[in-house]
């Protein structure tokens, strides 16, 4: 349900900011107040806290963000929290940023690595998921040491995991059948 509430919030407030021509500076301030709340977790614990009533909570966002962000963005932040709806933001914040890319034609891609991508190993993956997509790609880049090696690729409802902890479990499960002992 709260996916929902996301992609309605983030759908209006896309739909408010290209009609006002402000759809960039909104996208810019979403991002910004995202990251503050990543920079400051007892920030997000006291927005997102049911103890402490709404005034307070849009007191403290205004002293925060006033005159940083665009009135549109400081609104809309304001009346998530008169909705109660905190809970929802960053989730709605991800929908809008997955909105405004497609209205800008560019296709998200994650890749997950064990290691950071080198420029060349970048420049070139981009290419390929470009010439794949069709579209414009924006990179998001993940490190999981996990995956041993190699590679996870994901956009849109595509994924190809060719990463080394992919191809070990695989085996594993191949040589959990082994075809070559009869069954009886």
């Amino acid at each position: 349900m709260s996916s929902k509430v996301a992609y309605r919030y983030a759908k209006s407030l896309l739909e408010v900011a290209k009609d006002q021509k402000n759809l960039d500076k909104v996208y810019q301030d979403m991002n910004m107040v995202v990251d503050t709340f990543k920079k400051n977790s007892e920030l997000a614990e006291y927005l997102s806290s049911p103890v402490v009533k709404a005034k307070d909570k849009v007191e403290v966002t205004t002293k925060i963000f006033n005159k940083k962000i665009e009135d549109l963005t400081l609104n809309f932040l304001h009346l998530i929290i008169n909705n109660g709806r905190e809970e929802v933001f960053v989730q709605t914040v991800k929908r809008f940023v997955h909105l405004y890319d497609e209205t800008r034609g560019i296709e998200v891609a994650k890749v997950t690595t064990a290691t950071s991508l080198t420029k060349e190993m970048r420049t070139k993956l981009m290419a390929y998921v470009t010439n794949l997509v069709g579209k414009k790609i924006e990179l998001e880049e993940e490190i999981d040491e996990s995956i041993i090696g190699g590679y996870i690729l994901k956009y849109g409802d595509y994924q190809y995991d060719a990463s080394i902890k992919n191809n070990v479990h695989r085996l594993h499960r191949e040589f959990k059948e082994n075809l070559y002992i009869p069954k009886l």
